[in-house]
């Protein structure tokens, strides 16, 4: 059950997010991983998908009395007792110490979330003491237990095929704490540890006022500085973004109100003209465009179909996730799991409803090679979408850049230009403010 169980956590989380990934914890030994909570059960599916080898849950036991109790179970986690959740039985706790226990002496990899609850406040909560705990008693134990913070990211966290970046940090250790085992001042400052580290690899930033406005600096500021997005990099160029936002806010607000308004300006031509960041660079000849054009009409030609039987086959079960999602929760950081499990449930007595027509009217061998055409379907025609959406964003801009006069490019270049001058600036100046302030990479 637990292969199972795992390959269906990372088939969900690839195909519901656009997973980049940096760094990786140690491939073998007693490990604990330790990442912040922002997105229910899809936390733990994308740390199977990214951290390259078994791993085993810490989840909260009302879990295995509801109707995921054969996957929760199934995947071999280890069940936690929460005062919050109604009807627990904390005294447990004991054996969820001795199971972590057992398992890290065996050199096990164990995920728990030490902030002890899924949120959407866009920054890291207090952390509660119980990795610290488990930590420490093994330490102290002898074993030789690595702790590795993990930084989920997650650009639009209910939205199908968004963007996650999840950055692993360097192992640490926690050895020096260790000779009096569990002590209240050694879980204390491990805590501490813990949240220092997690804080590194994290964008924190509030999830409705500031996000948004963090991720289209950092577009602009990549394009007009050339950067590549290596993932780690744009976390932590992120992060220095976020943190000087809300500084510039605090301590200067008209020079905050100011240069928003220099970038509301800045995307209104942009939007006037159609175009995006990155198109002001492009230097696209006859010859390159001929090129793509032959190329992408002849992938068109299978793509183009294919995209179409997919949408037609599988428009009713999107549609409905859609509306199951709704009515299941509005809470962020439930709602990326409603539509995931749900879209898993109704894809697949879709595919199952269809697969049995055919059946009935062509035998089992025909049912059977339906429904296995239908789930190839369902992933080739969600890629060729993606694919043919590109090349459709591509040529618009292309005939919008054609379009575009080189005085007005030059000018959005320019302005583009001194906005990033005006956020290095800004950097430049809370670095004066305050020293501790990191550089923009």
């Amino acid at each position: 059950m637990k292969p199972f169980v795992r390959w269906l956590a990372r088939v969900t989380c690839r195909v519901f997010y656009r997973v980049e990934c940096a760094g990786a914890p140690p491939a073998e030994g007693a490990l604990l991983i330790l990442p912040n909570h922002p997105n229910a059960l899809l936390d733990p599916a994308v740390i199977w998908a990214t951290s390259g080898r078994d791993v085993r849950f810490l989840a909260k036991s009302v879990l295995f009395e509801g109707p995921l109790r054969p996957l929760v179970a199934g995947s071999g986690a280890i069940p936690v007792y929460r005062r919050i959740d109604e009807g627990a039985d904390v005294s447990k706790n004991a054996e969820t110490f001795s199971a972590v226990d057992r398992a890290l002496a065996a050199g096990d990899a164990i995920c728990l979330f030490p902030e002890g609850v899924s949120h959407s406040t866009g920054r890291l909560v207090p952390l509660r003491t119980g990795a610290a705990r488990m930590a420490l008693t093994a330490a102290h134990a002898g074993v030789e237990v690595a702790l590795v913070a993990v930084g989920l990211n997650f650009e639009r966290k209910t939205t199908f095929r968004s963007r996650v970046t999840v950055v692993y940090g360097p192992p640490f250790q926690c050895a020096d704490l260790a000779a009096a085992g569990a002590a209240p001042d050694a879980v204390r400052a491990l805590t501490d540890r813990i949240a220092e580290h997690i804080r590194r690899l994290l964008i924190e930033a509030d999830a409705r006022a500031d996000a948004a406005l963090i991720e289209r600096v950092d577009r602009l500021y990549t394009a007009a500085r050339g950067h590549t997005q290596n993932p780690h990099q744009r976390v932590l160029r992120r992060r220095i973004i976020a943190t000087g936002i809300e500084r510039l806010r605090s301590l200067h607000p008209e020079r905050y109100d100011e240069l928003l308004l220099r970038f509301r300006r800045y995307d209104d031509r942009l939007r006037r003209f159609g175009l995006r960041d990155r198109h002001l660079d492009w230097q696209i000849s006859t010859a390159d465009a001929i090129r793509f054009g032959v190329r992408e009409t002849l992938l068109g030609l299978v793509l183009l179909p294919l995209s179409a039987v997919a949408f037609t086959i599988f428009f009713v079960p999107y549609w409905l996730t859609g509306i199951a999602a709704r009515w299941f929760t509005r809470e962020p950081d439930v709602a990326a799991t409603a539509k995931a499990v749900g879209g898993f449930l109704i894809y697949t007595a879709w595919i199952a409803a269809i697969s049995a027509l055919v059946r009935w009217r062509g035998g089992t061998g025909a049912g059977l090679l339906g429904f296995a055409a239908l789930a190839g379907i369902a992933i080739a025609g969600l890629v060729a979408i993606e694919r043919e959406s590109a090349v459709i964003d591509a040529v618009r801009a292309w005939f919008l850049l054609r379009r575009t006069g080189e005085d007005t490019k030059h000018r959005l270049r320019r302005q583009r230009s001194e906005l990033a001058d005006v956020l290095d600036d800004v950097n430049e100046w809370l670095n004066r403010e305050m020293p501790e302030s990191p550089e923009l990479p």
